[in-house]
Parts: structure tokens; sequence; C-alpha cells
């Protein structure tokens, strides 16, 4: 069985966007012009007063739609996440210690992300397999460009365009050595009551396994978020990712997590996602946090 390691990017910018919504549900017909932020650059950084509602890509599998504000720094990282994929006898069990994502706003609507994994371990065990094998090192690092087109500084409707390169950073045994590239397009909704809906598109070419060629993935994760109380925010999602390729079946997961908001630059989070078929891991859980400076 060989395991590919991928970084999942996640969103609590959702969460975000449903606090812009009044008690009743509907939204404010007197809301504030957004300013002109178009001057502000990595060199010439937006003031604190002028910055947008806190935000971050974690930790739900769909992305954020929002970039952060130029010149502005972020750290978003999973303190801990485990894995275990139980398939035909054998059982995989990966810890991921510092999956990190480390962001810079390059303008009003661009930023740049880095994903290194720090710590990745696997244990590979089960009667058919013999004795069990563990392997662990350095993880893959990706590289991501996101751009808002719609939505950043207000609205009902945010839109983003996302675009990724997967660095083969590992030992050779923690995953492939091959280069992946990805594309998508997140986007949040702002509904009735508080919630938000949130979705996204993306495509990855990925490594087909056992063999030089590449194949195409596509995920659709599509879920709602909503403020339960104060600053404690939840959401559910559901999952899904469909490739080309010779057995290459369908994958689903059921994702849930709870988010406190601790300042308004910073946040924690608790989450499990739940395999709901023989393709998916059977379970995740990870913690994290994430901080604006």
């Amino acid at each position: 069985m060989k395991i590919i390691l991928r970084i999942v990017p996640i969103n609590v910018a959702l969460i975000a966007s449903a606090r812009f919504a009044l008690a009743d549900g509907e939204p404010s017909s007197t809301a504030t012009p957004a300013p002109d932020k178009s001057q502000y650059t990595l060199f010439n950084p937006t003031p604190v007063e002028l910055r947008r509602a806190y935000n971050t890509d974690r930790p739900s599998k769909t992305d954020s739609p929002f970039t952060i504000d130029a010149g502005v720094f972020q750290i978003e990282s999973d303190v801990a996440n485990w894995t275990v994929d139980l398939e035909n006898g054998t059982r995989v069990r990966t810890w991921i210690i510092g999956n990190t994502n480390i962001k810079l706003g390059l303008t009003n609507w661009m930023d740049v992300q880095v994903f290194p994994q720090f710590y990745v371990n696997t244990r590979t065990s089960g009667s058919s397999f013999g004795k069990p094998l563990e392997q662990d090192g350095f993880g893959d690092t990706t590289v991501r460009l996101k751009i808002n087109l719609l939505g950043n500084d207000g609205g009902k409707l945010v839109v983003g365009f996302i675009s990724s390169l997967k660095i083969p950073t590992n030992n050779g045994r923690t995953g492939n050595q091959v280069w992946e590239p990805g594309f998508g397009l997140p986007i949040n909704y702002s509904l009735p009551w508080g919630l938000t809906l949130f979705a996204q598109a993306r495509i990855d070419i990925l490594d087909q396994p056992h063999s030089g060629d590449m194949r195409v993935q596509w995920q659709n994760p599509v879920g709602l978020s909503r403020t339960i109380a104060g600053n404690l925010s939840g959401y559910l999602e559901f999952y899904d990712a469909v490739s080309t390729g010779a057995h290459q079946p369908w994958i689903g997961t059921l994702d849930t997590g709870l988010i406190y908001q601790v300042t308004p630059n910073s946040s924690i989070d608790i989450n499990s996602f739940f395999g709901l078929n023989h393709s998916a891991p059977d379970y995740n859980v990870f913690v994290g946090f994430a901080h604006r400076f």
C-alpha cells in the first residue's frame, strides 16, 4: 500500500463572514462602504485600523476565498494531526506535527503561502503485513498563490482563486518524489440566520501510484458554518474527490469542528474527519491554532 500525504488546506474565514449578518438574518442596508486599499502593498502595509476581519485557511478542507491584507504576516498550524486508515487487514497510522501554513499579504487582493510539513510519522501494520513498518521524517512543502476575485472587503458573495505546487521535500519514505500542481476556486455565500455556505472546485495533478503516469483529481467540498455562542463557531462539511486513472475510487468524508477566536488576531480549533467509504481514511483528528501579526 502506497501512502500519499497531502496538505489539506483548511478554512475559517467563512466564520468571519457570518458575523456581518444581523440577528434576524437580514443584511444591513446601511453598511459602511469598504475603504479604498488599492495603494497598499507588501512594502506599504495596510494600516491596522483598515484591516479586514481576521480569517484563516483552517480548519475545514475548503480553502478560504479571502486573502490577508497587504504586509500582514500570519501563521496557521496543526499542533498534532492523527489519522488511521484500515483497509484489507492493514492498519496505517499517521502522525503529522507542525503541518503549517505561513502566509504573507502581497497586495490588498493577493497573498503568498508556504506549507511545510515539519514532521511526519507513519506506522503500517496488520496480520497480513508482517513486521510493522515505521517511517518518519520531514514531509512535503506546498507553495500557493491566492487571489481574491470578489468580495474581499464586503458583500454576501466571496470568490477566490488559488494556484499551488507541491514540492517533494520528503526523504522518500514519507511521500512520493513528484512535483504536483493544483488549482482551486473557493467561494463563500452569506445565508440568513447567521449561516455561511462554503464550497470549492479544485483540481490537482497527482502521481499515479506504481506507474510513471499522472492522474487528475477533482475535489468538491461543500459545507455550512455558524457562530454558536460568543466567539465559538462550528462547521459541518461534506468532502468528495474523484480521480482519473486505474484503480482510483471515489473518496468521501464527513468533517466537523469547533473554532474559538481567542483574540481579534488568534484562534484555536479541534476537528474530526470521518471516512464515508473504504477508500477514505477512517478517522482524522487534529487540533491547531492561527495567529495574525
